[in-house]
């Protein structure tokens, strides 16, 4: 992975339209309306939705920059959460191409539809854009604005390691790195607590900026949320508890962009409460802790499931607290406590024994001890489009490093734990999965969010 500015500074600058264009504004692409700038570890892609979701409630029109990718590369570039059409699409690519070639940059792919974005959402004139960081922050593509409305940092954890460094310190210092001086920084809730806020209050002091530290929310009655700092309530449609502290820091972002900038009114005027509440309820972020059923759901499993993107400690941890909660519900109402099926892809360069840890084995739950057989499909998830550093860990090895660690955690098992590799092969995974479940089971997809995709494109298919 080659990470730095310089390619796509240039790049960017190159993308400048000629003087005698129509559309003539002077400037580099990402210099022509205003951004929202989102880094962190696990949750910055929810956050972007919440804003983004406020904002076009609000009645602006909205750029949304977003990576991974689900389905394809389309999906990551879009306005008011509809994708840049094929047509757009491949028309900004070449443009982009053309000046890459012209100037012998070698952009990176990351760099490439960076700017794609960047320059699609100039030509469409959209009012302002939120745009996700890809990689860390200090030397990712996107950290080529240099003053956006706010910076917004989400939960830091252990991810990409032996990029961004082999410790939670490290990593929180690359986070930092979209901290600039005069820009207004956000920051979520932090599971690893001082350790990360003091590196990013470190930053903030050094652009003499105050660090906006944000309460998550606390839940109300149903799907209702409150913020405990003034007791605003909103609607919460994402699952999870870890959607309190996503949401907070979106509203907080929003309540900052509305108050804090003075320079233009117009955020005050049209952001209200009321589309402040309208936007959450209204927001849509697939993949991550998502029931699918009937026709969302792929026939071969019979019956409802659940998805999520989760590929790195932290996340499992949240995935694995919802779904305690779950078999706790189901235990509750039957008196029977329902198998969990899991069907998983792991990419390279994850620490998977700590994911199967947190995932499987019961000293980090003890309160969900029981003897039942649970299932554990191993797949490999199809390589995602345009990300050639990226690969899924055989299904077989992964069955072995799983079969090795059940032995070692033997004590600490939930029940017993059937293993079955089925390579490439997704459908007969989740076609042996559905043989396997009875009425109250849980199927769970989880690893990446490029199995994710798979899913979703197996079940397109079977829709047309």
């Amino acid at each position: 992975m080659d990470l730095g500015l310089n390619r796509v500074t240039r790049l960017l600058e190159a993308l400048k339209p000629p003087s005698t264009s129509a559309n003539a504004y002077d400037l580099a692409p990402h210099l022509t309306y205003p951004i929202i700038h989102v880094a962190g570890t696990n949750g910055k892609g929810s956050i972007c939705a919440y804003i983004s979701s406020i904002l076009q409630a609000s009645g602006f029109r909205v750029g949304r920059y977003n990576s991974p990718h689900l389905i394809t590369p389309r999906d990551t570039i879009q306005i008011n959460n509809q994708p840049i059409s094929q047509s757009d699409y491949d028309y900004v690519t070449e443009v982009v191409r053309q000046k890459d070639r012209e100037l012998e940059l070698k952009a990176t792919s990351f760099e490439i539809l960076t700017a794609v974005a960047f320059y699609w959402f100039a030509y469409e004139r959209v009012d302002i854009a939120v745009i996700e960081v890809g990689v860390g922050g200090r030397l990712d593509a996107t950290n080529v604005v240099p003053n956006p409305k706010v910076c917004v940092i989400a939960s830091i954890g252990m991810d990409h390691g032996t990029v961004l460094g082999n410790t939670i310190e490290e990593i929180a210092s690359e986070k930092a790195g979209i901290i600039k001086q005069g820009v207004p920084v956000v920051v979520s809730f932090q599971v690893e607590g001082e350790k990360v806020y003091k590196i990013l209050e470190d930053k903030a002091i050094s652009v003499g900026l105050p660090l906006n530290k944000v309460i998550k929310a606390k839940p109300a009655l149903g799907h209702w949320a409150e913020l405990e700092d003034d007791g605003f309530k909103f609607w919460l449609p994402l699952l999870g508890d870890f959607q309190l502290e996503n949401a907070a820091a979106a509203i907080r972002a929003i309540d900052v962009l509305r108050k804090n900038d003075k320079s233009d009114m117009i955020w005050s005027q049209k952001i209200t409460e009321e589309t402040i509440r309208k936007g959450m309820e209204e927001t849509v972020w697939p993949g991550r802790l998502q029931w699918v059923e009937d026709t969302v759901a792929p026939k071969e499993v019979n019956g409802q499931m659940l998805i999520d993107g989760a590929h790195n400690p932290a996340a499992a941890v949240a995935l694995r607290s919802f779904v305690n909660e779950h078999v706790a519900r189901r235990s509750l109402l039957s008196g029977i406590r329902p198998r969990i099926h899991w069907i998983v892809g792991l990419t390279k360069g994850k620490d998977i024994e700590e994911m199967f840890d947190i995932l499987l084995f019961q000293h980090l739950h003890p309160q969900n001890q029981g003897s039942e057989t649970n299932t554990f499909s191993a797949v490999e998830f199809t390589p995602p489009e345009g990300m050639p550093w990226v690969s899924s860990i055989a299904a077989q090895e992964v069955c072995d490093r799983l079969t090795q660690r059940r032995d070692q955690q033997k004590e600490n098992c939930w029940g017993s734990l059937e293993i079955r590799s089925f390579g490439t092969d997704l459908r007969a995974a989740l076609a042996w999965v559905g043989t396997q479940r009875q009425e109250d089971d849980v199927v769970i997809l989880c690893g990446s969010l490029y199995l994710v995709a798979d899913l979703f494109r197996l079940v397109q298919q079977q829709r047309k």
